[in-house]
């Protein structure tokens, strides 16, 4: 078994915010030619599918993890320190990428057939979204394994996203004489209102419970600082559950504006499937005793399951750390992430009949 902790470490140290993934990219596949020489593998941009030879009659698993992270915060601590890994994607999620290249050391002993893709620009909008270009090129899989954080529970299904600019309208006035004009930041305080008073809505998903909330999350105007301003934009971002659609999120959020601005999608991200009664899932939790938790976010698990692939996330990473200024992992998570793949792909897929 390779050193999970110093192959993640190594991840880590390399800097790949989103849309600057290529040494970390250019890494993995030098990895692979080192490690796995032989082993087909494919690269489009800083996305790589690597397919090591099948074995006729076992199931195909698809692993995926993304290589880019949200940008480090100035202060962010990097190293290992008590039982625990610092760094910018340690848990978001490197340590992941490290168990799938770990696994792929012994593809030819495992009991299912595997594919892993590491993909770039998983953080940014959805247009630029590695999987785009990945998706395509896929052989058929029976399953797949998004290796977000989970801390080595299965977090079934995700949420749902869309962004929207909602534009308020005023009259421009000199702000000297306020009084000419119509303060369109004014105007929109009753829609602030109901957005910061609209409680969180609990939604049961196959006995998961999903919360659907609406937040304002950026705001603007685009005059002069002694302007009274004729437009004020909010990026309003719904999260609704698995058993809702995007046109379902977007009639709400037109009922909740009314006539009081003019909405504009920017982006929309659909829910994806709860899968937790495939039997494969099943007989993993049954082995292992696994924890099952809704994911209260959204992973590219929506996108394989739109294309009718059962997913589920799991991976050794906090989801509580994610995106945070010390983002850390704990050690024991890795070797404990490798030992129930293991256990998944050598004792649950040879023993379910699909």
């Amino acid at each position: 078994m390779i050193d999970l902790l110093a192959l993640t470490q190594k991840l880590v140290e390399i800097p790949s915010p989103t849309k600057q993934e290529k040494e970390v990219a250019d890494f993995i596949e030098t990895w692979l030619r080192s490690n796995l020489p032989g082993v087909p593998f494919s690269r489009t941009r800083n996305n790589i599918m690597v397919c090591p030879p099948q074995q006729e009659g076992r199931p195909v698993i698809g692993l995926f993890g993304h290589i880019d992270t949200v940008p480090a915060d100035p202060n962010q601590p990097v190293g290992v320190k008590e039982d625990k890994l610092y760094g910018c994607g340690t848990s978001d999620m490197k340590s992941g990428d490290a168990v799938m290249l770990g696994l792929l050391t012994e593809y030819s002993q495992l009991g299912a057939n595997v594919v892993a893709v590491f993909y770039d620009c998983e953080e940014g909008p959805d247009v630029d979204n590695g999987l785009h270009t990945v998706m395509p090129l896929l052989p058929h899989l029976d399953f797949a394994l998004v290796m977000e954080p989970t801390n080595n529970n299965i977090m079934a299904g995700c949420m749902g996203g869309l962004h929207a600019v909602v534009t308020v309208d005023g009259k421009r006035a000199h702000s000297a004489k306020p009084w000419q004009g119509q303060n369109a930041i004014f105007r929109a305080l009753p829609l602030l209102a109901k957005l910061r008073d609209m409680p969180r809505r609990e939604v049961n998903v196959s006995g998961l419970t999903f919360y659907e909330v609406m937040s304002p999350t950026m705001a603007r105007t685009q005059n002069a600082a002694n302007v009274v301003p004729d437009h004020f934009e909010l990026n309003i971002n719904s999260r609704y559950a698995p058993n809702r659609t995007d046109a379902d999120a977007l009639a709400e959020l037109n009922k909740l504006v009314g006539d009081v601005a003019k909405i504009r999608v920017r982006d929309v991200a659909p829910p994806g499937e709860v899968c937790i009664s495939h039997p494969f899932i099943q007989s993993w939790i049954d082995r292992c005793a696994l924890k099952v938790e809704p994911k209260q976010a959204w992973t590219d698990l929506a996108r394989l399951t739109a294309h009718g692939i059962p997913t589920v996330n799991f991976g050794p990473g906090n989801p509580d750390r994610c995106h945070q200024a010390d983002e850390w992992m704990e050690i024991k998570n890795l070797k404990e992430c490798y030992d129930l793949l293991k256990v998944f792909f050598n004792e649950v897929c040879p023993s379910v009949t699909l």
